[in-house]
């Protein structure tokens, strides 16, 4: 009974403190974490009645497109994405763009349900040129699932902090892209 008592306890220690353990969803923050161990943001929505996904899909590329994003329509229920958003990062008084959050945003229609989410989310830091002007770092972008030292711990789990908050405006507005193919369109002529 002791020898058994001893070995819980022992494996306890050994459980919590194993530095080769696979912990990339320890530190999180707000992200869900896939199977392949990303972040990502996930959601999903009821196809409303009277709405194709083809008519969902026509909105979101030409909102996609406008920002500036690679859109690719894969298959009849498939919507890839890549693109970027700035990040703001809070400075007391004022706000400033600490850098871009790079994206692959995927929307499928699941038989009257979308869903969607935001993946492969990686960072890429700006700095500040020789005439104040906020230009790309020369670094490659970061993955946010990446675990910093401990020194830049703090730092990082702001920036992520930072980059959950640029990724959830993004997915809000898909989501009013969303509510917008629900609405009919009105169009007008130049006949008075």
């Amino acid at each position: 009974m002791v020898n058994l008592v001893v070995m819980f306890v022992a494996g306890m220690a050994i459980g919590h403190g194993n530095p080769l353990k696979d912990d990339v969803g320890r530190d999180a923050g707000q992200f869900s974490v896939d199977q392949r161990g990303k972040f990502v943001v996930y959601d999903s929505e009821t196809l409303p009645s009277g709405v194709s996904f083809s008519d969902i899909q026509a909105q979101l590329n030409t909102f996609l497109a406008s920002k500036g994003d690679d859109t690719e329509l894969k298959g009849t229920t498939r919507l890839e994405s890549r693109g970027r958003v700035p990040m703001k990062k809070h400075a007391g008084i004022g706000n400033y763009v600490a850098g871009d959050v790079h994206y692959t945003f995927v929307m499928e229609d699941k038989g009257g349900e979308l869903t969607y989410w935001f993946t492969d989310l990686t960072y890429q830091p700006f700095r500040n040129d020789r005439y104040g002007k906020r230009v790309k770092a020369t670094a490659s972008p970061i993955p946010l699932e990446k675990q910093m030292s401990k020194v830049n711990a703090q730092v990082w789990k702001k920036q992520k902090n930072y980059a959950y908050e640029a990724i959830n405006e993004m997915a809000d507005q898909v989501l009013a892209q969303l509510e917008t193919a629900r609405k009919p369109r009105v169009i007008t002529t130049g006949m008075e």
